[in-house]
């Protein structure tokens, strides 16, 4: 029988919070039944296993096509993914009538997919949830779709709303675990102290000097293959780099950020780098497995900078989009230019960054 995934919190309820003008509004707590729900099936997701969406009037089962058992020949997919088809501008659900998981995979993410004999329907927010579960456990966006009449004993089961306010409840967790200071190659000895959320995931803060108004801050995203395999598809080692040196000769702080590929993982990096051989830019590729753009979400980010008081910053980016989400979260930026050099690998990467993401190069 399908379960809740919070059926043992339900004494906790929302408590009210001021805003700045006084009001008071209701607010999401993590010991909250559908804080914890969401949590779990994140977690059920993740493991590759089905669970239950429901909104208040329909319920349906659904696990990741990436890595997860075919439920059925439909598919949940993300607005982004239905744009790049040109079937509307919302989360859909398609059915490819006796599709099997190859031909699925292709529908969520191929750069040309077939859609003869496809039947379509808006999603709502049910596809929402499906799909941003999907993200949050970084597996493809996309999720088969069953009758919860199907669901395995023990299925978990979760409120669409639950799933769609996790992201940002969870980005206001993060608290100050341990701090140790860290002799730096760029030549100054750093604070570097872990902050983490409420489920574990960490943000790094590596400071030199005193933390005063207007400290020069980097907000920089986690790079494998640039950071630490020295890629030359991207510029990313090459601010971080360059940023550890300004921070080291001038005083600031790095914030180190769990968000590779602009927010999509790794293994769906590597996908895009797949799609760009084949000759799609950054953004289409991106696009073409049902993300946006940018999928990077900097309240996590804002909130650890309020927690160093740095609640006014000199940002160096040269991204507008970044700059923007800080200040929505309250932390007031002047930007200042980060340039790394253009290579003929990097070339195309950082033109498209210009051209289609607006960054200052």
């Amino acid at each position: 029988m399908p379960t809740s995934a919070a059926q043992d919190g339900r004494a906790h309820g929302a408590h009210l919070s001021p805003q700045r003008d006084g009001a008071m509004t209701p607010r999401r707590r993590i010991d909250e039944p559908g804080f914890i729900a969401a949590h779990r099936c994140v977690g059920e997701v993740g493991a590759g296993r089905p669970v239950i969406l429901d909104d208040g009037t329909r319920k349906i089962l659904v696990a990741p096509l990436d890595g997860g058992v075919v439920l059925s020949d439909t598919l949940a997919i993300s607005t982004a993914r239905a744009s790049f088809l040109t079937l509307g501008e919302a989360p859909s659900f398609i059915r490819l009538p006796g599709a099997d998981a190859a031909a699925l995979m292709a529908l969520a993410s191929a750069r040309e997919a077939e859609l003869a004999g496809a039947e379509i329907t808006e999603g709502g927010a049910l596809a929402s949830a499906a799909t941003e579960l999907a993200k949050l456990a970084e597996r493809l966006p996309a999720m088969t779709v069953g009758h919860v009449d199907a669901a395995p004993e023990g299925t978990l089961s979760v409120d669409v709303a639950d799933v769609l306010a996790f992201r940002r409840t969870l980005a206001s967790t993060f608290v100050p675990i341990a701090s140790a200071p860290v002799p730096l190659a760029a030549g100054a000895t750093a604070n570097v102290t872990a902050f983490r959320n409420a489920i574990g995931g960490c943000v790094s803060a590596v400071a030199v000097g005193d933390m005063v108004p207007c400290t020069l801050v980097r907000v920089h995203s986690s790079c494998v293959t640039g950071d630490i395999f020295g890629s030359l598809k991207c510029d990313c080692g090459a601010q971080l780099r360059l940023a550890l040196d300004r921070i080291a000769s001038d005083g600031g702080v790095l914030l180190y950020t769990a968000q590779e590929g602009r927010g999509i993982g790794l293994v769906n990096k590597l996908r895009a780098y797949a799609l760009q051989d084949a000759g799609l830019d950054t953004v289409d590729a991106n696009v073409a497995l049902g993300y946006h753009d940018d999928e990077r979400d900097y309240a996590a980010a804002a909130a650890v900078l309020a927690r160093l008081g740095l609640e006014e910053v000199r940002l160096m980016t040269n991204n507008p989009a970044k700059a923007a989400g800080l200040e929505s979260s309250g932390i007031r930026v002047t930007p200042v230019p980060l340039i790394g050099p253009v290579t003929p690998q990097n070339a195309d990467y950082l033109a498209t960054k210009r051209r289609r993401s607006g960054h200052r190069l």
